[in-house]
């Protein structure tokens, strides 16, 4: 039953078109026989005009009773239906078995994450300062200099040939070469840097790394002050 109603619910507008179209069809066979009744001569013919006007007139009263039973259930019905509550069928949770997470093992072998270095960073300038790998660390980063600086720091990257080490004023690079030097550097000297000759202010000084055919392979930018040797 509840199928039933369901179903007229869903097509109560093609079934109303359908009662409809029945409705006009026998509509008209009622106002022929009624037109052949008035026409007729013979009471024979009176007779079966009757007969029509009745069976069309009982075909219209069946279809009014459909679609005041289509309208009864599409409207409350179907309505009532729809707030029926639903209960939710019980399930039976499977028993589980816990399990315990061992605490992350940390293996002894693992490769430490470099650490960054302090350094520049100015749109347009590739600067890679690592602790120990690529780095400058005297004078540091925002140091203000003067007269003769002696330059500290390491220079131990992968396919390491040589390094050189480098000045250019701020804004567009214009990188002057200052020295050059061989051999891998872990915090030790890297070489000097005259600064008497150049006038106060801000300058940019990177350390290179080169490999064995002299292509440079990364740098660490950093800025200075070059404070007033007069």
């Amino acid at each position: 039953m509840e199928y039933v109603i369901r179903f007229l619910a869903e097509f109560e507008v093609p079934i109303y078109l359908v009662l409809g179209i029945v409705a006009l069809v026998y509509l008209r066979r009622v106002l022929v026989a009624l037109e052949e009744k008035r026409g007729a001569i013979f009471g024979l013919e009176r007779a079966a005009a009757q007969r029509k006007v009745v069976a069309a007139t009982s075909i219209l009263v069946l279809v009014g009773l459909l679609t005041v039973g289509e309208f009864i259930i599409a409207t409350f019905l179907a309505g009532e239906l729809a707030q029926e509550p639903t209960f939710a069928t019980p399930t039976i949770e499977m028993l589980t078995t816990p399990t315990s997470t061992l605490p992350g093992v940390v293996p002894t072998d693992a490769t430490p994450t470099p650490t960054i270095y302090p350094q520049a960073e100015i749109e347009g300038i590739n600067s890679a300062c690592i602790n120990d790998v690529l780095e400058i660390e005297s004078p540091a980063h925002l140091d203000e200099i003067s007269g003769v600086v002696e330059l500290v720091g390491s220079v131990n990257t992968e396919n390491f040939g040589s390094y050189k080490y480098e000045y250019s004023t701020m804004g567009e690079p214009n990188w002057q070469t200052i020295a050059a030097g061989s051999g891998t550097r872990i915090d030790e000297n890297l070489g000097s840097w005259y600064t008497s000759d150049l006038p106060s202010g801000e300058y940019m000084l990177r350390l290179v790394a080169l490999d064995n055919d002299g292509v440079e392979q990364s740098a660490c930018v950093i800025v200075v002050t070059v404070a007033s040797n007069q």
